[in-house]
Parts: structure tokens; C-alpha cells; sequence
């Protein structure tokens, strides 16, 4: 037996489960991603510089989450 043989998948999902994973998990962060940019205005709006840290990276990944994921291949 070849310890390096790839296995067979023994189940494997539908592209319509898949698609419906995939759009959750879009949604999911992109709720999470608009929560962190209110939490930066609040804490802009309160005067302290830490909420250009939040807006700053909450933005940044707002726009990976509608980037092409080729746009990262090297």
C-alpha cells in the first residue's frame, strides 16, 4: 500500500450545497466586516485614533470579499 496515494472522497456535496455554503459564508462576513466599520465610526466619532485602525481593516477586508480570487495567484 502507497502511504502518498490519494484517497477517493467517499461523499461528496452537490455544487447546489456548495454554493449555498459559500454564500453564507459570504454574508457572514460581510456582516462581520460592516460591524467592524460601525465599531470604528463609534470609536471615530468618540475622538480616538484606534478607529482609523478599524475603518482601515475592515475596509481592506470588505474588498478581499469581493475580490477575484485570481487576482491573488502567483
Amino acid at each position: 500500500m502507497d502511504p502518498f496515494k490519494r484517497r477517493k472522497k467517499k461523499h461528496t456535496l452537490f455544487q447546489a450545497a456548495s454554493s449555498q455554503r459559500e454564500l453564507l459564508r459570504l454574508l457572514i462576513n460581510v456582516v462581520l466586516c460592516l460591524a467592524g466599520l460601525v465599531f470604528g465610526f463609534v470609536y471615530l466619532v468618540n475622538g480616538l485614533v484606534i478607529g482609523w485602525l478599524f475603518v482601515a481593516v475592515f475596509t481592506f477586508f470588505l474588498f478581499v470579499q469581493f475580490s477575484n480570487p485570481t487576482d491573488y495567484d502567483i
